[in-house]
């Protein structure tokens, strides 16, 4: 990730922050809502425009042109039959929220179609500087009007604001960044052979794009039918804060993985090994640190009202953590063509926490959501960590060659960290203290392990 992704990052998580202390569950869980139908419609809009746009070799204006018109038509249907339903979708999905919030959020959808194009266009001539700037300035400027509106008391307005001033400065932005690459990937006249972006290998694209939608976002249409908007609030929020070493910082790696398999087929081999290694090494020993001391951070960092997601964060991290790793195999060998893979992985994922759902979260609320949620990864991660590894020209052994002395420090890790949680409960410290002591202990110790293996990965 550039510095800007990372500033771009601090900006949005920094004011979740704030807003959780300021507004409620219920106005989060109002506005999970309707973000979850925002991209429904979203993937509705793009079918797979985006991905066939980096993927394709030869762009014309005019199949561009007809990309963006049929993005845009789409979307302000979707938006009108969006507004409409607002009120039957808060009454069954959460109860006790705001459906005009609902409704004024179906304006996203006009406004994410206008930035596919141009943004499938930065990210095909690989210029992530201005994709960079682009996340940067939006992130920024949606979280400062949230915050502000938030202090005001403005409510869950000032949570649909963040939404629409990001999906807005996203569409600006991009827009305007898009002009260098635009002249760069369309000669002044079209080839012969014009072919519409949206259809070459769209449809395993949008099939991907649709089963990942939904495998996202139904846990909040489960949550929300068995409960209220504030148990989905919750709900959403630990899932933003635990997934995010996928959503947030592999998604960004992946993205450079993407664009440069894609244009440098024969590298695929090497970015998949090299990858793997570094998000391993930065993101598996964060695990037992979060796990561990998310019982004591958590409600001190949001609030008493906050605790009773604790435990679905616990779950939802492991799922966040691990997947975050398996992106970087999927990723290469998606820009190489093997799409179908992906998108069929998927869509098994997606059945199988759809069934896992109906039976967890009437259980156990939250908890059996989140658990639905890990118990449809595994399987399906195993099948794409050994499928993914031969697609990408490498064996599981010389991935296991690369990961070795991460599985070293992460034993070292964990076996630190559980003999110090031991003396110190056994000492009469309290658990809370204990749990943070021993994470921190046991995070010193696998540092020697695994730095010598990140300065001869920089070297």
């Amino acid at each position: 990730m550039t510095a800007s992704n990372v500033i771009a990052q601090a900006f949005a998580y920094g004011s979740l922050l704030l807003l959780t202390r300021w507004l409620s569950p219920a106005s989060f869980g109002t506005v999970s809502v309707g973000a979850a139908l925002v991209y429904l419609g979203v993937l509705l809009v793009d079918r797979g425009t985006w991905g066939s746009i980096v993927v394709q070799h030869n762009l014309s204006r005019a199949g561009l042109v007809r990309a963006f018109q049929r993005c845009l038509l789409v979307a302000i249907v979707l938006a009108v039959i969006m507004a409409a339903s607002a009120n039957a979708v808060v009454d069954k999905f959460a109860s006790n929220g705001d459906a005009k919030a609902v409704a004024v959020l179906a304006l996203c959808l006009p406004l994410h179609a206008i930035a596919v194009v141009p943004t499938a266009l930065l990210q095909k001539s690989m210029r992530f500087r201005p994709l960079g700037a682009l996340t940067l300035g939006a992130n920024a400027l949606s979280a400062v009007v949230a915050v502000g509106m938030a202090l005001g008391g403005f409510g869950v307005w000032a949570l649909v604001a963040r939404q629409l001033v990001l999906f807005g400065m996203l569409a600006v932005l991009a827009s305007v960044l898009c002009l260098p690459a635009l002249r760069a990937q369309c000669s002044g006249h079209d080839p012969v052979h014009d072919e519409e972006p949206a259809e070459v290998g769209s449809r395993w694209f949008f099939l991907y794009s649709l089963a990942y939608v939904l495998n996202s976002n139904i846990p909040y249409f489960v949550v929300g039918r068995s409960g209220d908007a504030a148990l989905v609030g919750l709900y959403s929020v630990a899932c933003t804060i635990a997934l995010a070493p996928s959503t947030q910082i592999a998604g960004q790696v992946g993205k450079v993985l993407f664009a440069a398999t894609a244009s440098q087929p024969d590298t695929c081999r090497e970015r998949t090994e090299q990858s793997v290694q570094l998000m391993s090494i930065v993101m598996l020993p964060l695990l037992p640190i979060g796990v561990l001391t998310a019982p004591t951070i958590l409600p001190a960092a949001f609030g008493a009202e906050w605790k009773p997601m604790v435990s679905a964060f616990q779950i939802l991290l492991v799922v966040g953590v691990c997947q975050a790793v398996v992106d970087c195999i999927v990723e290469p060998i998606t820009g190489t063509g093997h799409i179908s893979l992906r998108a069929k992985a998927m869509v098994a994922q997606c059945l199988t926490t759809v069934l896992a759902l109906g039976i967890l979260v009437p259980l156990a609320g939250i908890r059996g959501a989140a658990a639905a949620q890990l118990l449809a990864f595994v399987p399906i991660a195993a099948v794409l960590t050994v499928a993914g590894t031969h697609r990408a020209g490498t064996t599981p052994r010389a991935l296991w060659g690369r990961l070795r002395p991460v599985a070293a420090g992460l034993s070292l890790q964990l076996i630190v960290t559980f003999s110090v949680l031991i003396v110190l409960i056994a000492c009469g410290a309290g658990n809370s203290v204990s749990a943070c002591v021993a994470a921190a202990v046991g995070y010193l110790a696998c540092v020697p392990v695994l730095l010598p293996t990140l300065l001869r990965m920089r070297s």
